[in-house]
């Protein structure tokens, strides 16, 4: 069962590798891979319920990345909700919805793509350890048959 714990590995300092598609929106998977790292610190707060973690790097262009994951937990319903800001989008408030399982972590969201279409997004969390875990962000251009990994995060806990 998910609850207010779930997410206590992300607290602390981390530092994070990223490789990512530069062009997620594409059905024919053109656009190149870039990596680059960044750090985020995680901190709760109304007695757990929410999680807000701040979110820092620089992409390989040289832009800076800045960024706010806010979770909530929903008590009644066992499940997060996780809203996503940054320095680089409009603000967006609609949430990532979904829970732990088995201890892996799986969040989605139907949304459109740049052109209109519906895009179906799902992030997991996975391969948690003390120190350790990782982020994974798919999408679906077909409904949720078929789905195409464009950013993986790779955590390492800051010492």
């Amino acid at each position: 069962m998910s609850g207010t714990n779930d997410f206590d590995f992300l607290l602390g300092s981390w530092n994070f590798r990223n490789r990512r598609r530069t062009n997620p929106y594409s059905l024919s998977q053109d656009g190149e891979w870039e990596e680059f790292v960044a750090s985020l610190t995680g901190a709760k707060y109304l007695d757990g319920k929410v999680i807000i973690e701040q979110y820092e790097g620089t992409f390989p262009s040289g832009e800076k990345w800045l960024g706010l994951a806010i979770r909530t937990f929903d008590q009644q319903k066992q499940q997060w909700s996780i809203r996503w800001l940054d320095n680089r989008n409009p603000p967006d408030f609609r949430p990532l919805v979904g829970k732990f399982e088995d201890g892996v972590g799986l969040f989605s969201q139907v949304i459109a793509t740049p052109d209109g279409q519906p895009l179906h997004v799902r992030l997991t969390w996975d391969e948690i350890t003390a120190n350790t875990a990782r982020w994974q962000q798919t999408f679906s251009f077909d409904g949720g048959k078929h789905w195409e990994t464009n950013w993986v995060m790779e955590f390492t806990r800051k010492r």
